[in-house]
């Protein structure tokens, strides 16, 4: 007995969630076809990699590429340099290389969650649930990964605050590097700055007052990207007037800074769009217009809303019984409260990929609860052994790979529908063995990262159908070329503008879905009038 727990004790258990994770991504990581926002800024990657001609995205910059736009950074990008260029440019690689966040994040929680209730059986058994999460590893096939790649910082972040363990060699300093993840969680994407109410809160709790400095600091640094970025941006367009409009220009209709307030609709929208997000139910939508995965995601949302003020009342309840306030395992409670608050002003204009982020607390605060509820009653230890854990986690484990399943289903039976579809791909991939005097034009939203991704940024292509770009790209030497649209009813005013600039009887053609649905549309045409062969 005693040996087999000494065994459990050394055993490496954060490898098996993360073992997990990394099979479901892998498992049909060419489904479904990528859509722009789920491959930007990474595409940017493939630019670098093979300098040309295309137009690329991002705010520019006076120094190097810094913010891939006003609420995001760049990391991906970084990281797919080194990525891309061993492992090369395809969807399995993309997914990949957005899911080292994923990763990054799995193995944090573990270990988060060992720390604060002392169980490396609840530890496993949040990073299995987490791991085996339909609405976490599809949101690596979706725009949604760009939100969880900030998150995981955060989960380090979190970590780093914990006092250091004995033997541990990162001791001095871990409040500065706390802050700094913090930091970069923000610049990763905006919307992890909505958790710092409550992470000052767990600061003041967590860190020695001596220390407190020192994470103020380390996340002015985490975060100073964004003052940098925009500093580099003032510089480029040589002004702040020039710089004003061009934010203008760039945030278009979002209008972020339009006050509305934490109106009981704006908290009714937002609770709708965490069941979205924490059920999966956003990211089918995105892959196949519809919900395909059934009920049990809908739970996720009442085990986050119902162990939020449990913990509360379980904590109050041990410090009016003369007890000290467990702060370690409560704090994490007022996570998604302060989300909530902070995201609420924001009215509508978030999406339910923003708040993804609260994904890993549907799994961390039940596991915080059983802790709490243990320490509270004491009979209640029994509840934590091996048996009765490893039962509850089956179960859980069980019934998402169940949804999994059905998901995984949907994807190989359309490979994806609407500006997911898996013809975004069969696009690329011909397009790889295109001739150098044929360019691609996407003037609509939806179709040029990818591109740009898949191909390497080795085919030329051009974002509008303006007179001087079709003239820019005749002088290099540009004679066919491939204007891709969405809907059908939209040929003939395309048509008329490639007659107008000189390409005649452009050859129409349909690129279908897996079910023979059409997904989107070209029109095929050469300077001389003549269809392409």
């Amino acid at each position: 007995m005693v040996q087999w727990k000494e065994a459990w004790q050394s055993r490496p258990l954060w490898l098996l969630p993360l073992a997990a994770f990394l099979g479901l991504v892998l498992f049909h990581a060419d489904l479904p076809g990528i859509y722009m926002d789920a491959a930007n800024p990474d595409f940017l990657a493939a630019r670098w990699l093979h300098h040309g001609h295309n137009p690329g995205a991002g705010i520019p910059s006076k120094l190097f590429p810094i913010l891939g736009s006003f609420y995001h950074g760049m990391q991906n990008a970084y990281l797919g340099v080194p990525f891309f260029a061993v492992a090369g440019f395809s969807v399995t690689s993309l997914r990949l290389e957005q899911a080292v966040f994923g990763a990054m994040l799995l193995v944090a929680l573990y270990h988060l969650t060992r720390r604060l209730t002392a169980s490396r059986a609840l530890a496993l058994a949040v990073g299995l649930g987490l791991a085996t999460e339909l609405a976490f590893t599809a949101s690596f096939r979706t725009q949604f990964y760009i939100v969880l790649g900030g998150a995981a910082w955060f989960v380090v972040s979190m970590l780093l605050a914990l006092p250091a363990e004995p033997g541990s060699r990162i001791v001095r300093r871990r409040a500065f590097w706390s802050g700094v993840c913090f930091g970069l969680a923000s610049y990763g994407y905006f919307v992890l700055s909505f958790f710092a109410p409550a992470m000052a809160v767990l600061v003041a709790c967590w860190v020695p007052r001596r220390d407190w400095g020192r994470w103020v600091v380390g996340a002015a640094v985490g975060v100073s990207p964004y003052l940098l970025g925009f500093l580099s941006l003032l510089a480029k367009k040589h002004g702040l007037e020039s710089t004003l409009d061009f934010a203008r220009g760039m945030l278009g209709q979002l209008k972020p800074f339009e006050a509305t307030g934490a109106s009981a609709s704006n908290l009714g929208y937002a609770w709708t769009m965490i069941g979205s997000a924490t059920s999966d139910l956003a990211n089918e939508q995105l892959v196949f217009g519809q919900g395909v995965s059934g009920a049990w995601g809908a739970c996720k949302l009442w085990w986050l809303a119902i162990s939020v003020p449990l913990l509360l009342v379980v904590g109050f309840w041990q410090w009016r019984r003369g007890r000290s306030f467990p702060a370690t395992s409560v704090v994490p409670a007022l996570m998604p409260l302060s989300f909530l608050a902070v995201g609420s002003l924001f009215g509508q204009r978030l999406g339910a990929h923003h708040f993804s982020v609260l994904l890993p607390f549907v799994y961390l605060l039940p596991a915080l609860l059983l802790a709490q509820a243990a320490a509270l009653f004491r009979g209640a230890t029994r509840a934590l052994r091996p048996v009765a854990l490893g039962l509850l986690a089956v179960g859980v484990v069980g019934a998402n790979l169940t949804q999994q399943a059905r998901f995984h289903e949907w994807l190989v039976k359309t490979g994806g529908r609407g500006h997911s579809s898996d013809a975004l791909t069969t696009l690329a991939v011909e397009a790889r063995g295109a001739p150098a005097h044929v360019a691609y034009l996407f003037p609509e939203w939806g179709f040029f990262t990818s591109f740009a991704f898949l191909t390497g940024n080795r085919v030329r292509y051009s974002v509008d159908i303006e007179p001087r770009t079709i003239e820019s790209l005749k002088r290099d030497g540009i004679t066919e070329f491939r204007l891709v649209y969405w809907e059908a009813g939209d040929e003939e005013r395309y048509r008329g503008a490639l007659q107008a600039r000189g390409v005649r009887d452009a050859e129409a053609r349909t690129f279908l879905t897996r079910e023979g649905q059409p997904a989107f549309h070209w029109l095929r045409g050469d300077l001389n009038g003549a269809a392409a062969p």
